[in-house]
């Protein structure tokens, strides 16, 4: 398997957290827009014959709720990568970031959930938000075990 090194890594991270950031902020400003689209669209699997105008508005406030969990996800995971940079992974601020990280994908659970009502796939994206919020907390309690076994071993220096 490639192996890039690990400042390349961290700088190709960070731009590509730099890179959803701008594109969370283009999607808000074309949400209006992607929502009819979506809304229209024909598919065979979802019932929204003649939305209702509050259903159409719920659609939009969740859309819109779904990029601004996502734009916090991202700016905590930019956070995070500052912290890889200056070498300050096993502290509890790094476990701090990746506990929010985790609790942003549950949320997105929900939302996601909540448009399953109109849209089916979106139960699916909901199940991935959750096992990806599922798997991030696991790393959060690896990492905050790795930083309670480094603080013993600080205090023991």
């Amino acid at each position: 398997m490639l192996k890039v090194p690990s400042r390349f890594s961290v700088m190709l991270s960070t731009t590509l957290a730099v890179v959803l950031a701008l594109a969370v902020i283009v999607g808000a400003v074309f949400m209006p827009l992607l929502c009819d689209m979506l809304i229209n669209a024909r598919d065979s699997i979802s019932v929204r014959d003649n939305l209702a105008d509050s259903d159409r508005t719920v659609v939009m406030v969740v859309a819109y709720l779904i990029l601004a969990i996502i734009l916090l996800a991202d700016i905590l995971l930019f956070a995070l990568l500052i912290k890889v940079r200056r070498s300050e992974v096993f502290t509890a601020g790094s476990v701090s970031l990746i506990r929010g990280v985790s609790w942003c994908c549950i949320a997105l659970c929900i939302a996601f959930a909540v448009l399953g009502y109109y849209f089916y796939l979106s139960f699916v994206v909901s199940f991935l938000a959750v096992f990806l919020g599922l798997c991030l907390r696991v790393v959060k309690n690896v990492i905050e075990e790795a930083v309670e076994i480094k603080s013993e071993n600080d205090l023991t220096v």
